[in-house]
């Protein structure tokens, strides 16, 4: 068979080809800066690939389909495979345009489009926040009039967290105006309002094979939550304990979206439940595709898999790891992001017992800004335990540690 991958991640980690298998032929267009500047490493993640195609410009580019298409006008490919967020609707339109066996546009658009994945769930009565479409300031303020403040507005199509405002009050929205002005346009703008729920943030990771669910696990983010970034607080995230109260009703939310929405036969997923002060589970939303953050390192020391191989791997018949029904031990992963500053001192190596992991993700002397995602960090840390209590202390240590070894020279007043 003929394989497509559409690539946008680092290679390094991703071996597309051995994943599949040698009897078959993977053709890769991937995004230049997934690709490394040392030629040693660069040949090595480039290695037993039948066709390259290497572009600048890989997001939101027409491009980049265009460049599918001609291929295939070459190649005749059997499959298209995507694990990036932002390539799902992409890799659907080409499977459509090929006419091969996937993940559909209808499905790709219920998964990305935060407004038809809600009119979906709330078809199923998944318990879901108050929710409209925004698309200009009467939408806003409508809604605003009806649940009051405060109110979530994120981009129906986005990830990462990225462009989600926490309105609470009229200065929050006048400053959301002044941001998108897509609000006062004839199109409108393409936005989500939701009331907020004060709530810890649970995360569930799996991945369906074939109509069969392999893998399920939820984890907690604590008392952090995704938009601590824009305070500059870490993010961080546990397994949840097989013994936990939570797991199996949020296993039975998970399994009752998943089946409100046309989820593949075969696909990763990535959803989050809020649990909220009076204990009941809200469903927010789900992805079909992997997490983010240091979640597939989490499963591979939980459970032994890297999931995205898995997910490869089912594509080519291969035989699949087995994937135990627990994990073999709880792990958790801490992200610390960067504020706004010179890097005067940043550390190597993390003391903190029961650190697995640690890595600097800068230089000293690095210039930072404050954090735009969710997943923006200058240094992050992997933890194991026996419980999820022994991994949460590790990971508040390490956060100790690194906010004291790591120093960042504020900018100067006034300075440009």
């Amino acid at each position: 068979m003929r394989y497509l991958v559409l690539n946008r991640t680092p290679l390094t980690g991703r071996r597309f080809p051995d994943w599949l298998g040698a009897a078959h032929e993977v053709i890769l267009l991937t995004d230049a800066a997934a690709v490394s500047s040392d030629p040693d490493v660069r040949s090595a993640q480039l290695a037993g690939y039948a066709h390259v195609e290497i572009m600048e410009d890989f997001h939101f580019n027409p491009l980049v389909e265009a460049r599918a298409v001609a291929l295939h006008q070459k190649w005749d490919f059997d499959r298209v495979l995507a694990l990036s967020e932002f390539d799902i609707l992409r890799a659907a339109r080409l499977r459509e345009l090929f006419a091969v066996p996937g993940q559909d546009v209808a499905s790709a658009t219920a998964f990305r489009d935060k407004l038809e994945m809600k009119r979906l769930l709330e078809r199923a009565q998944v318990p879901l926040a108050p929710y409209a479409s925004v698309a200009n300031l009467a939408d806003l303020l409508g809604f605003i009039d009806q649940e009051g403040y405060p109110v979530v507005v994120k981009p129906r199509w986005g990830g990462g967290s990225i462009d989600v405002h926490v309105l609470h009050d009229q200065q929050d929205t006048e400053e959301l105006l002044a941001t998108h002005r897509s609000l006062g346009t004839d199109d409108g703008a393409q936005l989500l309002a939701e009331k907020y729920i004060e709530h810890e943030l649970i995360h569930i990771d799996g991945i369906v094979v074939a109509g069969e669910t392999l893998l399920m696990w939820p984890s907690t983010h604590g008392d952090t939550t995704c938009l601590d970034f824009k305070e500059g607080g870490a993010l961080q995230s546990s397994l949840l304990d097989p013994a936990d109260p939570l797991l199996v009703p949020v296993r039975d939310l998970t399994r009752q979206a998943l089946a409100a929405l046309p989820t593949p036969d075969t696909c990763m997923f990535h959803a989050e439940v809020f649990l909220d002060a009076n204990g009941r589970l809200v469903f927010n939303e789900i992805a079909s595709r992997m997490g983010g953050g240091m979640i597939e390192h989490v499963l591979r020391q939980s459970f032994g898999v890297t999931l995205p191989e898995v997910y490869v791997r089912a594509h080519s018949s291969d035989e699949l790891p087995q994937i135990p029904a627990t994990p073999v031990r709880i792990a958790g992963w801490s992200l610390f992001p960067p504020r706004a500053g010179t890097v005067t001192e940043i550390p190597t190596e993390c003391p903190v017992p029961g650190t697995t992991q640690y890595r600097r993700h800068v230089e000293p002397g690095t210039v930072l800004s404050r954090a735009q995602t969710s997943v923006d960090k200058i240094g992050s840390v992997l933890a194991v335990g026996d419980t999820r209590t022994e991994v949460e202390t590790a990971l508040g240590e390490a956060l100790v540690w690194f906010q004291s070894s790591t120093v960042i020279q504020p900018e100067a007043q006034g300075s440009e």
